[in-house]
């Protein structure tokens, strides 16, 4: 083998590598771009107080126009995030009034659900160490899809 050929090889290990753990294709949002963008958008973001989570950072972004709340959270290690993401979705019939069809989509970095009933749109998304949960209603959905189309979620 010629050098170009080895340099291609290694090359196409590199990407295959990054594509396959994602690592092209979910870069999370820690709390400070959090925070800039949803404020950038009109949001207010307070200190998440209401949950008792152990994460390193956790806000809440709400709006006056909107029914819902986007809260997020950022744990210094992958683990918690994945815990915090499993209590959620093994909860979710508490955050839902009616019957729900959930689908859920896993990668090597990131798990996601959306659980939608006759009302309510829910969406619990994690990337590596950062959770984001969604209590919405159904009329607000593709603005809610859309949002996290935005950031990556």
């Amino acid at each position: 083998m010629d050098k170009k050929s080895i340099i291609v090889g290694i090359l196409g290990i590199i990407v295959i590598c990054a594509i396959t753990t994602g690592c092209l294709f979910y870069n999370l949002l820690d709390a400070k771009e959090f925070k800039s963008h949803f404020e950038d958008l009109g949001y207010t973001i307070v200190k998440n107080e209401e949950d008792d989570v152990d994460a390193e950072t956790s806000y809440i972004a709400s709006k006056d126009d909107v029914d819902y709340q986007i809260k997020y959270f950022e744990f210094e290690e992958e683990v918690d995030a994945k815990k915090l993401y499993q209590h959620y979705k093994e909860n979710i019939g508490s955050y839902i009034t009616s019957k729900s069809e959930n689908q859920e989509t896993t990668g090597a970095v990131f798990s996601k659900i959306v659980a939608v009933s006759e009302k309510e749109y829910i969406v619990i998304s994690r990337v590596k160490n950062t959770l984001i949960f969604i209590n919405a209603t159904n009329d607000v959905s593709d603005d809610i899809d859309k949002i996290l189309e935005d950031i990556r979620y």
